[in-house]
């Protein structure tokens, strides 16, 4: 499965999760351990703390699965791989995970005019980062799989009723990668399954995806940090706090790249150049209670740079740009906490 493609995610992490377990949560009651598993071809890890049960954490991961299941890329059985094995034949049945994913995405697509576009599975298998097979394609096939790249092309059929939606990749040689928005509806699914066991407090962490759900119990705010793209093993740069549920999802360049020549070659693909993204953008990171609106913008913000994406977009949005500067929306103006002084020069918007 191509979820790969969003674990720019370790470029987000608890601050530090063994301190904020420790810390925030010490009482006496004994909790459950988290419970981490492998899913969505990652690893996901959720902690629900006093409200944590086995047969909770059971829900939650068979609904992962369920989930990795209809969107992966490399089981020949799911949703996403039947669609795709039909680009230019015909419309094909899918469950309402896969038709609500898709037609969310296509919002995304149409509101930041293609900069994020689920379309872009083309492109991602020519350059095969992350992969064995990663290496810098021709010009001439990059020229020859861009007309692929077109989220107009995707024919979205809701049927009338749950078992009768279809899509259809209008064109052979189509496909969809839904890399960059799958593990948001994930998490989002996640909140909702805490919510229906009145769960009060917890964090759902697929792969750096982050959701800290409810409030904490001693009434703190929540600390999730953000790397220092340029050194991103070092120490983090900032940390954002929040009171409520939120989840945090970050986008950078240096997580899954390779280099050739000199030259980084991230996975953040422009669909409409075919080329890996340049810019003076570290990483960009999205606070919003939508896990899947925060993991598709990321995506989309990271190529619109942050003067066109406060133009068409008011999510909470914090861009950590090559000199250190930060440029933040100002929702999280008070929000943000500097952990590195390097990283104190931010402007709001």
């Amino acid at each position: 499965m191509n979820l790969h493609l969003k674990e720019a995610a370790l470029a987000v992490l608890l601050l530090p999760v063994a301190l904020l377990l420790t810390v925030t949560l010490s009482c006496s009651k004994k909790t459950m351990p988290t419970r981490t598993q492998g899913a969505l071809g990652t690893v996901c890890s959720i902690n629900a703390f006093d409200d944590a049960s086995e047969g909770l954490y059971d829900e939650l991961f068979v609904r992962l699965n369920e989930i990795d299941e209809r969107f992966s890329a490399t089981r020949r059985d799911s949703d996403i791989s039947r669609v795709n094995a039909q680009a230019g034949i015909k419309a094909v049945a899918v469950h309402r995970d896969v038709y609500y994913v898709v037609q969310t995405a296509l919002n995304f697509a149409q509101k930041t005019d293609g900069a994020f576009d689920p379309t872009v599975g083309p492109l991602v298998k020519l350059w095969g980062i992350n992969t064995a097979d990663a290496r810098v394609p021709s010009q001439e096939e990059i020229d020859a799989v861009l007309p692929l790249v077109d989220w107009r092309m995707v024919q979205m059929d809701p049927g009338d009723g749950e078992t009768s939606k279809k899509i259809f990749l209008l064109q052979k040689g189509m496909s969809l990668d839904l890399g960059g928005i799958a593990k948001g509806y994930a998490a989002d699914e996640m909140a909702r399954i805490l919510g229906e066991h009145g769960v009060r407090q917890a964090i759902v962490n697929l792969g750096g995806n982050v959701y800290a759900y409810g409030s904490k119990k001693d009434g703190s705010n929540w600390r999730v940090a953000v790397k220092n793209p340029q050194e991103p093993l070092g120490k983090e740069a900032l940390a954002i706090n929040f009171a409520q549920s939120n989840s945090v999802v970050t986008s950078g360049a240096y997580e899954r790249f390779f280099e050739k020549d000199g030259v980084r070659y991230h996975h953040i693909i422009n669909p409409k150049t075919g080329y890996p993204e340049q810019n003076n953008i570290g990483s960009v990171t999205i606070v919003s209670r939508s896990s899947i609106q925060a993991d598709a913008l990321s995506t989309a913000a990271y190529i619109l740079g942050p003067t066109e994406y406060f133009k068409i977009e008011r999510t909470a949005a914090l861009f950590i740009l090559g000199d250190k500067s930060i440029k933040a929306s100002l929702q999280l103006a008070g929000n943000i906490e500097v952990l590195d002084g390097s990283f104190s020069n931010i402007v709001f918007r």
